[in-house]
């Protein structure tokens, strides 16, 4: 029906030159969101790092004008509360300028030392923060990312420290704010192979901590994808879907702001990896039925790593992607 309506809009404002209030409504049309009865789709404002040339920070509100002319329906903030400030905002102004373009807070990329005692108690301050923050704006799921990769004899305890810190954290956010925490896994981070995703998974309380995984990284990290959905679809709350392929192209990355990686380098075969969506080797159509069987609702995030023309090219082949393959199984 909403498809109809833009296409039915379009078309007359394309037909009635005369008439400027049409045109106006088919382009607010055009720009609004597009609504699903269970699931969100956001982007991660991290993308745009690709794109801003280095050293500048994000345009937040760029970010946010093309997030919904694309059909998204709204954004996760990466470096929070940095980012906000740099673009001279504050959480009021946010909410006024996500409510103007029909946009919806999702989450913010949160992290850090978790197995470090010395930083636990500003861990939980900063969580703290950030939890206030989804209960102003009605969110009920938060992500988390890994701590960064340690030395292979540190490993299992260093895991160990940072799960009972998750159950700690988890307990907090569920019982004080109502927020479930997802891990995001990742890779070259603490929590990125099938044995590191088992640890977490056994030594974490399901009552209180949850996952938030992403597709991407998933396969990268040597798991099996779906299976890992299958087996934790209970306890997940949030989702990137982000396509990758195991066999990337040989040539240099170079980022439309003009970075470039090699492809010899593991960062360089990381962003060749990372494929818009419906590129790559990720089996969407099946995630989306165990997510429709499960009865999920909630967010669907595309975070690209690897940005090849513009943000804009990029969420146009996803949701073009999403309304032929994944919205006929599940809304």
């Amino acid at each position: 029906m909403l498809t109809n309506r833009r296409r039915f809009l379009g078309a007359l404002a394309a037909t009635t030159v005369a008439c400027p209030w049409l045109a106006r409504a088919a382009a607010d049309e055009a720009k609004r969101p597009r609504e699903r009865p269970n699931l969100l789709y956001g982007l991660s404002t991290g993308s745009w790092g690709r794109v801003i040339p280095p050293g500048k920070p994000l345009p937040l509100l760029r970010i946010l004008d093309e997030t919904a002319a694309s059909g998204f329906n709204g954004v996760r903030l990466t470096g929070y509360p940095g980012i906000l400030e740099a673009n001279g905002l504050d959480v009021d102004r946010l909410a006024d300028e996500l409510a103007r373009r029909g946009l919806r807070f999702s989450t913010v990329s949160f992290g850090g030392p978790y197995a470090d005692p010395t930083r636990q108690g500003e861990l939980l301050k900063q969580a703290r923060q950030v939890l206030e923050l989804h209960r102003s704006f009605g969110a009920t799921a938060a992500v988390f990312f890994p701590p960064s990769t340690v030395a292979k004899s540190d490993e299992r305890e260093t895991l160990a420290a940072c799960c009972r810190f998750f159950n700690r954290m988890g307990k907090m956010a569920v019982e004080e704010y109502g927020v479930r925490m997802g891990l995001h896994n990742h890779t070259d981070s603490l929590i990125e192979t099938p044995d590191q995703v088992k640890q977490f998974l056994e030594q974490t309380d399901p009552r209180y901590v949850f996952c938030a995984w992403d597709s991407a990284h998933l396969l990268l990290g040597g798991c099996d994808v779906v299976a890992t959905y299958r087996d934790t679809i209970d306890r997940l709350v949030y989702t990137d879907f982000k396509d990758a392929t195991l066999q990337p192209p040989q040539t240099d990355y170079v980022a439309p702001n003009g970075q470039r990686y090699a492809a010899t380098t593991p960062i360089g075969r990381f962003f060749n990896s990372i494929t818009d969506m419906g590129h790559g080797q990720i089996d969407f159509p099946s995630l989306m039925r165990l997510l429709k069987k499960s009865g999920y609702r909630g967010w669907i995030n595309h975070d690209l790593d690897t940005i090849r023309t513009s943000c804009a090219d990029s969420w146009r082949i996803a949701m073009n992607y999403i309304e032929a393959n994944l919205d006929p199984i599940y809304q």
